[in-house]
């Protein structure tokens, strides 16, 4: 059932997020098509309980004691996910992939998975809570790669819900942030041999995090995967990036819910500005249009919008990447699916900008 987020209150006191919710009808094209020409972020579906999951942790990664969801249709409760095990700490997409750890223990029976999706005839064993795991990587926020004590490796969700890290001193990561002066940080690692889910390869380097450039708010850099340009790289080598991996993308169908390991096979909107810039650049940042309306990037004026820049329309009701030539890459838009729109002065989406964020 599609429904409409009318409001999100957080009680502190008990960790509960209350979301509560009106029932659509009609389909969410046909509601938003005339309004925006693409589905609104405050638009779900309850049958997708990951895509709502996936929606509370890019949007209020913040809370830190964050421990259930609650969907209310008006006095009814529709849907409980509680979200974490005692002990366990949130880990909003933005920066969870930047960690150290060692082991983990299950704690609510999950499968062992083939591949890092939750779809598909892929699943290898049940694995029992208490269950001991040793992490081999982690190839992005939602999965970690692991290993069984009998020997099996494959994938498990990173939902705290089903697993609890154990973070130990095996692989120190220091993350670059915004506004850090060059020269304040310490060395570190970046781009380690880790499975890229995008399927590009690159040779693996290190880096010394103390000459790094400075990155854009609201983005960390992602140790565990080889984005196609380095932070090294010139303006150039980054857009051609951005421009290889989105356009790899051209026709993948629109499926809400902040969920980068769909982008396998569908995307929201800012589900593939997200996925773009980390296997362009290996940037992680939050997947909510919203978000990266408001925290993500550097603002610079409209008129001074070049390719590879975050379009953000309808303060946060849609998003897009700059190409040039008056046009933008992104999924959905009236389209169903990953394709250009024309955002030159005068076409709709041009009328419809309210921010440009400068990303490299």
């Amino acid at each position: 059932m599609y429904i409409r987020f009318l409001r999100e209150d957080y009680d502190p006191a008990t960790g509960v997020l209350t979301i509560s919710a009106l029932p659509i009808r009609r389909s969410i094209t046909e509601e938003f098509a005339e309004e925006l020409g693409e589905t609104s972020e405050d638009i779900g579906d309850s049958d997708e309980p990951d895509g709502i999951l996936n929606y509370v942790t890019a949007k209020h990664g913040h809370h830190v004691n964050l421990r259930k969801i609650q969907l209310v249709v008006g006095s009814a409760l529709l849907l409980s996910i509680p979200l974490f095990a005692q002990g366990a700490t949130f880990a909003p997409n933005a920066s969870a992939a930047v960690f150290s750890a060692g082991t983990l223990t299950v704690s609510h029976a999950v499968y062992l998975r083939a591949e890092p999706r939750l779809y598909g005839q892929d699943r290898l064993t049940l694995l029992s809570p208490g269950t001991t795991l040793t992490v081999i990587n982690r190839p992005n926020a939602s999965w970690f790669h692991v290993r069984t004590p009998d020997g099996k490796t494959g994938y498990v969700v990173s939902h705290p819900y089903y697993v609890e890290a154990h973070y130990g001193p095996s692989q120190k990561t220091v993350t670059a942030q915004h506004g850090a002066a060059p020269g304040t940080v310490a060395t570190g690692t970046v781009g380690s041999a880790a499975a890229n889910s995008s399927n590009y390869t690159a040779p693996a380097q290190t880096t010394t995090l103390s000459t790094l450039p400075t990155l854009p708010l609201g983005v960390h850099l992602d140790p565990n995967i080889t984005p196609l340009a380095p932070i090294h790289a010139t303006y150039e080598q980054k857009f051609q990036a951005v421009l290889t991996v989105a356009q790899d993308k051209l026709g993948t169908p629109y499926i809400w819910g902040h969920n980068e390991d769909r982008g396998q096979y569908g995307f929201d909107c800012s589900n593939f500005t997200e996925y773009v810039y980390h296997h362009a650049l290996g940037y992680l940042m939050s997947t909510s249009s919203r978000v990266q309306a408001t925290s993500v990037g550097d603002p610079v004026p409209i008129g001074d919008m070049q390719p590879g820049d975050l379009l953000i329309f309808n303060n946060g009701g849609h998003v897009g990447i700059y190409i040039g030539n008056g046009q933008m890459i992104q999924e959905g838009g009236g389209l169903g699916k990953v394709g250009y729109l024309r955002v030159s002065p005068g076409s709709y989406w041009y009328n419809h900008l309210t921010a440009v964020k400068r990303m490299f």
